[in-house]
């Protein structure tokens, strides 16, 4: 399991942007981990209020996630109504002594309220837009319910990661693949609090492995 650097926080998902990749060079990975990550939509903005959440090892770099504010619609009057909460993860690979960005993605996010406050998770999936070797998805989110102890997430390429989120965070990488086949919330005892079916349609999810929960029981 990889080492958890930084604390966490909770929330629940709502809108989600597919992750990419941008051509960003850094002579150390701490340069380009820590730089704020780019508002969606064009703007070109940085986000405000920004926070390294966790950084941790996978397995051919760096990934780090990031909480930061984006403003959602200029043209409203309230200022605190334009601010959005954003997930952001950006996954850097070593080349000589180059460190380089392979994908980025964000969602945004919406601290527990007494609707979602039932919830386990919140989280996300991110992919490269590259082929080959550099391919990989990510999973990416946070805890939202002291209950859950592990996730396990299968990839539709048949690798399964798990991640006991010790920070609260929730991050991993699996190359090879474009998407996931489920996602499995467990508890202490490892017993199965939620299980979600996020068999890939895409025609971008190639090597899918993915078979319906009701043909693996």
């Amino acid at each position: 399991m990889n080492r958890r650097w930084l604390g966490g926080l909770v929330g629940l998902i709502c809108f989600a942007t597919v992750g990419y990749t941008v051509s960003i060079v850094a002579a150390t990975p701490e340069e380009m981990l820590r730089r704020p990550f780019t508002c969606p939509e064009g703007s070109q903005t940085e986000a405000k209020n920004f926070q390294v959440l966790t950084v941790r090892k996978w397995s051919e770099g760096m990934v780090a996630l990031y909480r930061g504010n984006c403003e959602r619609d200029r043209s409203t009057q309230s200022k605190d109504a334009t601010r959005q909460s954003l997930l952001s993860y950006r996954v850097v690979k070593r080349n000589g002594m180059e460190w380089n960005l392979l994908s980025t993605g964000s969602y945004v996010s919406q601290q527990s309220d007494s609707e979602n406050s039932k919830k386990l998770l919140e989280y996300n999936v991110g992919r490269s837009n590259t082929k080959g070797k550099e391919r990989h998805a990510v999973f990416y989110g946070e805890i939202v319910s002291p209950t859950v102890a592990a996730v396990e997430v299968t990839f539709n390429n048949g690798k399964v990661l798990r991640d006991s989120s010790l920070d609260g965070m929730l991050l991993l990488v699996a190359p090879g693949a474009t998407g996931i086949c489920d996602v499995r919330v467990l508890g202490v005892d490892n017993q199965i609090l939620q299980r979600d079916e996020l068999i890939p349609t895409s025609t971008i999810a190639v090597n899918n492995t993915c078979q319906p929960i009701s043909g693996q029981l």
